[in-house]
């Protein structure tokens, strides 16, 4: 489901706030898991993306945690690097081809071409040629939108892990290794790019220590509390709704909307929605709110402060106070009156 058809389906599901509606969010796309292997976790459209691309095979074991990093969340893999846009919804896989594509600029291979040889396909992107198995491996395995243009036409490298040398081709968001040894068929693989760049470029300490387990996925950059002292409204927020196709309310907490929403302390609009009418529901006492009041949200172990700087009722229809923004912001969202739920109340709020 594209983000934008998410948003409607969310106001549809806000309207429905009955004692039969399921109190928990269960979508499978998503689901936190830990690798045993380096004890790290993989999470939400993180790991969407990382079984609809090829998984293991095509990225490798996590190798950090996720952390913010030039104004988004991103994660290592063995072979890659995750990033969260926000501002369009969508993961995807950070340019570290380009990165280790530097060292050899001044080498023929990456020098544009003016043709492609007899079946191979040119990028006039970029200027440079994919052909035999390295294009059938781009192919099959998500194209542009995993790998990207290809930086340079093949030539042999020497492998810096195990000494051998290898027929490679560079590209935006990897590094294409040919392994005769491989059996037929599996002999295209990426390089270790994720390991490589961190070596150079340390991830922080706290992101590189093993979890205990696959709750620990996104804990450090995700809200897990809100509160409004002035209103006392004060709740759990959970992470929820990873799937654009399916968003599962949880009854009686907030819920931090996951497929379109940014992170705290990065540029976006972070969305979290919540349920009234039951007794002491968590945003019973949304209505309340006035321009002005401080808002916190928690973050691991610390508060971030937030600033209410408008309160406006909506119709359902009314999608465009869940697009994404060029600064920080929090969005609440609720159903009023009680009862009737026919209108959304938004409450949007800025860091201090």
């Amino acid at each position: 489901m594209k983000p934008y058809r998410a948003l409607l389906l969310v106001f549809t599901l806000l309207v429905t706030f009955l004692p039969s509606m399921p109190a928990h969010a269960d979508t499978p796309a998503g689901t936190p898991m830990i690798f045993p292997e380096t004890g790290h976790t993989l999470a939400y459209n993180f790991r969407k993306f990382y079984d609809q691309q090829g998984g293991l095979p095509i990225f490798g074991l996590p190798l950090t945690e996720v952390f913010i990093d030039d104004g988004r969340p991103v994660q290592y893999f063995e072979r890659a690097r995750f990033e969260w846009h926000a501002n369009i919804a969508q993961v995807a896989a950070g340019h570290l081809g380009r990165w280790a594509a530097q060292r050899h600029a001044g080498l023929s291979a990456f020098q544009p071409v003016a043709t492609a040889p007899a079946g191979a396909r040119f990028f006039a992107e970029t200027g440079h040629s994919l052909d035999g198995p390295f294009l059938r491996f781009w192919q099959q395995h998500g194209g542009l939108a995993t790998f990207g243009y290809p930086l340079s036409e093949e030539f042999a490298e020497r492998n810096a892990q195990d000494g051998q040398t290898y027929t490679v081709q560079y590209f935006e968001r990897a590094r294409f290794e040919l392994h005769p040894e491989l059996l037929a068929g599996n002999q295209v693989i990426l390089g270790h790019l994720g390991r490589q760049y961190l070596a150079s470029y340390p991830a922080p300490e706290w992101a590189t220590r093993p979890v205990s387990s696959a709750g620990d996925a996104w804990a450090a950059i995700r809200p897990t509390h809100i509160s409004i002292p002035r209103i006392g409204l004060a709740t759990r927020v959970e992470e929820t709704g990873f799937s654009y196709g399916e968003w599962d309310v949880p009854r009686y907490t907030a819920a931090h909307y996951w497929p379109v929403s940014a992170y705290p302390g990065t540029r976006g609009n972070t969305i979290i929605a919540g349920h009234v009418g039951y007794s002491g529901i968590i945003f019973n006492q949304l209505p309340a709110v006035q321009v002005g009041d401080e808002l916190y949200l928690t973050i691991g172990n610390r508060d971030r402060r937030y600033i209410v700087r408008e309160v406006l009722t909506v119709l359902p229809s009314e999608t465009w106070v869940m697009n994404q923004t060029s600064t920080e912001m929090v969005t609440l969202i609720t159903c009023i009156p009680i009862g009737v739920y026919s209108h959304r109340l938004i409450v949007r709020a800025e860091p201090v």
